[in-house]
């Protein structure tokens, strides 16, 4: 009997250890393309501007299939990611806002690459258990390994209270505004998130008027924090969009892939 109950024992142990080993953070390895050293003093994300001319469309989807047919820029964008970022050439990202601004684009860059890799991907959410796209995948930054949930952890510390962040966090879902159409830079990152923020908010999957109440996305839910109450802060950010006197509730989100695998 205690020989049994031992052997029980042991077949849990190696069981949970198995479990705690396949589902360990990071334990997917995403993307990986060859490191591109960063030239000049700062660093440039000329590259991803043509990714996003070459991959996002004008309804705010993206076009795997053009980026699966020719990954150069794409590619060539994770290579500098991989090579260099503010935690280990931290000279190169002289403001906060250079921080920001190389973060939100790595995160865009990063999500695009990951579904790309990880096609045929219909619900972002759904694709890895438990969120696992956000948590379990890893991708190459600054010559270490990050996930996007990390990566987030970073964009919180960087962000300074502006919320409009939020809305140009794109995580490869419908539910989501597209991603800025322009890289983000340091010395406009401000005013780009700003500029974004409205056109966002006129998404009728972030905020639509039926009656007397608003349908805001639940980003506003999620991120309340950094949003405070969403009618508020959508008033503030696109004066006059809303009519006063509604009240709002949140929308169902749609977790589909903002695009089709090739």
């Amino acid at each position: 009997m205690q020989f049994l109950r031992s052997s029980w024992l042991v077949l849990l142990a190696t069981v949970i250890g198995v479990g705690l080993f396949w589902f360990r953070p990071g334990g997917i390895e995403g993307p990986r393309v060859t490191p591109v050293a960063a030239e000049g003093k700062g660093f440039e994300h000329d590259a991803f501007d043509r990714v996003l001319a070459q991959a996002l469309k004008a309804d705010g989807t993206v076009d795997y299939a053009a980026l699966a047919k020719d990954r150069t820029h794409l590619d060539h964008y994770l290579g500098q990611l991989a090579a260099t970022a503010p935690g280990n050439a931290g000279h190169r990202f002289k403001t906060n806002d250079d921080r920001l601004a190389y973060y939100v684009n790595a995160y865009n860059a990063f999500v695009i690459a990951g579904v790309l890799d990880q096609c045929p991907v219909s619900d972002v959410n759904a694709h890895l258990m438990g969120g696992g796209f956000f948590w379990r995948l890893s991708f190459q930054m600054g010559q270490a390994d990050t996930t996007l949930s990390d990566l987030e952890g970073l964009i919180r510390s960087a962000m300074g209270g502006d919320a409009a962040v939020r809305l140009a966090l794109n995580k490869g879902a419908k539910g989501f505004p597209p991603p800025p159409a322009k890289a983000l830079r340091g010395d406009t990152v401000h005013a780009q998130l700003a500029e974004h923020a409205q056109a966002a908010l006129r998404l009728p999957q972030i905020a639509r008027v039926e009656g007397d109440t608003v349908i805001v996305s639940k980003i506003f839910e999620w991120y309340a924090r950094d949003f405070g109450d969403a009618l508020p802060w959508i008033e503030r950010t696109a004066p006059g969009l809303i009519p006063p006197g509604k009240t709002a509730r949140y929308d169902d989100f749609d977790w589909s892939l903002n695009g089709a695998c090739p």
